[in-house]
């Protein structure tokens, strides 16, 4: 199936989309931020979700194998962001959840799905076996969910001093990573759509941008925070999209 052309009337039609999807999202932080941040994160995964389906349907005939790759990062990506929405403050899931939690879910979240927009466009057009790639994905979540809840991960947020160096640090190298991953992207380009490059580009692109708002942050419920989760939505949106297109 050829990459769909997005044309005007169905650019307004998204674009109109987005913009009632943050009013509604803006609306319900101002009633409350846990439910703000509740919302943005399931829609974010469900997308997530949507994408492995797409890429995991697709994978014996995908023209771009290496999106099924990214299809089952994205699954794990999904559920590292369950719990680190489950462990966010004022939750109330976990009891006497440390105050860096969710901060730590959402840091070792990003590395993964950074890492993998890495090392997706270097498979090229070799065809990628997805059941072993379930295995080593489980296999590699389960160890960062255990040096977290084990103590054993670095610290990220404290509820005096804010971010910690670490966390800073580490979101400017997953910027630096997601770069990367545009490069190669850019340079593998002869093996894409043109409609595919362009939506891989303009996600890594976002989620970069939604990184480096997340340096800002003073506290959990800050303007920075809010506006990282919006362009997350987008990043996620537009690999859905490339998903489809690619199919």
């Amino acid at each position: 199936m050829p990459a769909t052309k997005t044309g005007p009337t169905r650019l307004v039609s998204i674009s109109v989309t987005l913009l009632v999807l943050f009013t509604g999202l803006h609306l319900s932080a101002l009633y409350s931020y846990n439910l703000f941040h509740s919302l943005a994160e399931m829609f974010a995964v469900v997308v997530a979700c949507g994408i492995f389906m797409v890429a995991w349907n697709t994978r014996s005939f995908n023209r771009t194998p290496y999106l099924t790759f990214i299809g089952v990062a994205y699954l794990f990506v999904a559920g590292l962001d369950v719990v680190h929405t489950l462990a966010y403050p004022g939750m109330g899931v976990f009891d006497n959840p440390r105050p860096d939690l969710s901060t730590q879910l959402w840091i070792v979240a990003r590395y993964l799905e950074a890492i993998s927009l890495l090392i997706a466009p270097l498979l090229g057009m070799r065809r990628v076996r997805a059941e072993p790639l379930l295995a080593v994905y489980t296999v590699v979540t389960a160890l960062v969910l255990v040096l977290i809840f084990s103590g054993r991960f670095p610290v990220c947020y404290t509820a005096t001093g804010g971010l910690t160096t670490f966390k800073v640090l580490s979101e400017y190298l997953i910027c630096l990573i997601l770069v990367a991953a545009g490069v190669v992207f850019w340079r593998r380009a002869a093996l894409l759509d043109r409609t595919v490059l362009n939506l891989m580009l303009a996600s890594i692109a976002c989620t970069i941008a939604s990184e480096l708002s997340f340096t800002l942050y003073i506290h959990a419920y800050g303007m920075a925070n809010q506006i990282g989760h919006y362009l997350k939505i987008i990043s996620f949106y537009l690999i859905y999209r490339a998903s489809v297109s690619a199919s």
